[in-house]
């Protein structure tokens, strides 16, 4: 009988060593009081009664005791999980959506866990003592976690050493749930997901790279990953959200990874959030298999902010500016846009702030310029990175938050059409006007010099058009396959004749090829685009402008039509 005693005690105690510290949440969000906890698992094979355990810092300890009616037995391969006294009195109780209901939620006696608490600014050894004051587990806990990020244990063993620990991978970590850092049989995880541009503009293709690693103890051979538009912000592919859904059957060994390529073409200027969502069949861990990219996607038509009127060259005492227009029929964010001229770049206002349509702005660096030219305080942007303006040539331009041309203003001295004195501005024809040609710009008139926040003093009329520009195919595919390899640019003019200028430029503003170049037209006449560029080459797929203006003699622009051209493949 006393050998099968000792016997009996032998067994009772190795199934005593099999709870073991598993987590510890000592630098947790919100309440420090409430949402302190230490995870614990029976790793055995047998229930292991938790009465008259303790928990503790190293320093003081605390009797664990039952929470909610559940007892005090810890079941083979159940986590238990000691809470703060105060965390069921807390409003928020921020674990609640993340405690599994199999877990066994507890506390303790004292009104927080060890001596005031697990400390933020010194490591503390967290141990676990059973009902016989033997220390059955010490853990002490490293410093380097973020906020709400707890210690988690990678291999459910006694083994306490650093190498089996490390930092959750998710906020509030996993209580009562197997960790994260804990590899499950099947988990399949998006690490990343990359652009290959840092300009996406609508209705041009985006190349999106995703990484998949297999974090789990199998092979992976069939998911599923499904692509969305997170529009409603809440992380998840919903039905009216998915672009696609694509079945996949590439062989995953454990820790290896794969790069997954997938096209995105974005219909819409905005802020856009682009998910990628992983679907595995018994996934283990969730949590993981979605990633998001954010990224502004702009369109060169997207706002009608032009430049027009300049004061580079002002009097003495007094301060250059830049005049701007909303020459279209929405407001403008202006924190959407940015001034710039050949050396430095300025945001035009911080969130909150539009542009009316038909309303001016007027940039400048100091505040004088209300008073010394006379423009309503509501007209006028106070930028303290305002570019010095060269008096005698620069490259002003209005950009998008990726770095797109709304409007661009290269000017020289010679734009003036006539020697003009200090304190003369040089203003545009016509908002209408392409803003990058002399023709369409010269020195003001007015007496005072110029017109900020006013209509400009050399305005020119131009008649309501009547004109029209066609062009078909559009899209057109210039791959030499005999279908859409050219395509037709057709125009007409409410002009008896007229030099024509016709040229095809990309959404960055930069010239691709140049059609007619002040030729002699009649009313209606037609040009054909290959698709290749000034050097003969084919061009990308994507958008691009054409742009047509109807000269007189005199190289100044009667009409100007616009249209976009859709170079696609098929």
């Amino acid at each position: 009988m006393a050998r099968l005693f000792v016997a009996l005690l032998m067994i009772q105690s190795i199934a005593v060593a099999q709870v073991i510290i598993t987590e510890v949440m000592f630098n947790p969000q919100g309440s420090e009081r409430a949402n302190e906890f230490v995870e614990i698992y029976n790793s055995g094979t047998t229930p292991a009664d938790l009465s008259g355990w303790q928990i503790g810092d190293g320093t003081a300890t605390d009797l664990v005791i039952e929470a909610g009616g559940n007892g005090l037995i810890l079941q083979p391969n159940q986590y238990g999980l000691i809470l703060d006294p105060d965390y069921f009195t807390d409003s928020l109780q921020i674990y609640n959506p993340l405690i599994p209901a199999q877990a066994l939620v507890l506390t303790i006696a004292g009104p927080t866990i060890g001596s005031n608490g697990l400390s933020n600014s010194r490591a503390e050894t967290v141990e676990l003592i059973d009902a016989n004051a033997d220390t059955l587990q010490r853990y002490p806990y490293s410093l380097d976690n973020p906020e709400g990020f707890s210690d988690e244990k990678i291999e459910l063993t006694p083994d306490n050493r650093p190498g089996n620990w490390g930092n959750a991978r998710f906020l509030n970590g996993t209580p009562g749930a197997r960790n994260s850092l804990t590899r499950a049989e099947r988990d399949a995880a998006i690490s990343a997901l990359y652009m290959n541009t840092t300009q996406p503009i609508v209705a041009q293709p985006l190349q999106i790279r995703a990484y998949m690693f297999n974090r789990g103890r199998t092979v992976i051979e069939n998911f599923n990953l499904v692509s969305f538009l997170d529009d409603n912000h809440n992380g998840i592919p919903d039905p009216e959200e998915i672009l696609n859904s694509d079945a996949q059957q590439p062989l995953l060994a454990p820790d290896d990874s794969l790069e997954i390529t997938l096209e995105f073409t974005p219909s819409q200027a905005g802020q856009t959030r682009f998910g990628l969502h992983l679907e595995l069949s018994g996934d283990g861990v969730p949590q993981d298999n979605t990633a998001l990219l954010s990224f502004f996607v702009d369109d060169p038509y997207r706002i009608d902010l032009v430049i027009n009127e300049i004061m580079a060259r002002p009097e003495s005492g007094k301060f250059e500016w830049v005049e701007l227009l909303n020459n279209g029929s929405n407001p403008v964010d202006l924190a959407t846009v940015f001034f710039a001229d050949a050396r430095d770049t300025v945001q035009l206002a911080d969130s909150g702030r539009t542009l009316a349509a038909g309303q001016f702005l007027v940039l400048a660096r100091d505040s004088a310029v209300i008073t010394g030219y006379q423009v309503p305080p509501g007209q006028v942007a106070i930028l303290s990175g305002f570019p010095t303006l060269n008096n005698d040539f620069d490259d002003l331009k209005l950009l998008g938050p990726t770095g797109i041309i709304y409007d661009q203003v290269p000017y020289r001295s010679d734009w003036y059409g006539r020697e003009a004195e200090a304190g003369v501005s040089l203003e545009k024809l016509n908002p209408n006007f392409e803003g990058r040609f002399a023709r369409n710009w010269s020195a003001s008139v007015s007496p005072s010099g110029s017109t900020p926040g006013q209509p400009n003093s050399v305005f020119l009329e131009v008649l309501p058009l009547q004109s029209s520009l066609e062009i078909q195919p559009n899209p057109f595919s210039p791959d030499s396959d005999g279908r859409d390899d050219f395509t037709a640019i057709r125009y007409q003019l409410d002009l008896e004749t007229a030099f024509v200028e016709l040229r095809i430029f990309d959404l960055r503003g930069r010239l691709i090829r140049r059609l007619a170049n002040a030729e002699p037209s009649a009313q209606s006449n037609q040009y054909v685009w290959d698709g290749k560029d000034e050097q003969g080459r084919i061009v990308r797929i994507g958008a691009y402008i054409c742009l047509l203006e109807a000269l007189n003699p005199e190289k100044k622009v009667l009409r100007q039509l616009k249209k976009t051209i859709i170079v696609a493949k098929k």
